[in-house]
């Protein structure tokens, strides 16, 4: 599973995924939109209009992917099986 959670410097919601994803063993690729032009637009491609952060894509090993808006903390243990 490959996960990549698109954040920005201020957000406290992100930082709580990120401390949640730590704890349970997960690695992440954190991508921060409010710093770098490249990854802002990365970030609208990919976000099927949701504007907030946390914003995940998570891509498992077969090519299927999950896009979760916000921490839903639910949601995450269904994708990741736990």
């Amino acid at each position: 599973m490959h996960i990549t959670m698109y954040s920005t410097t201020t957000c406290t919601t992100c930082i709580g995924l990120e401390k949640w994803l730590t704890q349970e063993g997960f690695t992440y690729e954190k991508k921060l939109a409010d710093t770098d032009e490249a990854i802002m637009a990365e970030f609208m491609s990919v976000n099927d209009g949701m504007i907030g952060v946390p914003f995940t894509v998570l891509t498992a090993d077969d090519g299927t992917v999950t896009k979760i808006s916000g921490y839903d903390r639910a949601s995450f243990k269904h994708i990741l099986g736990i």
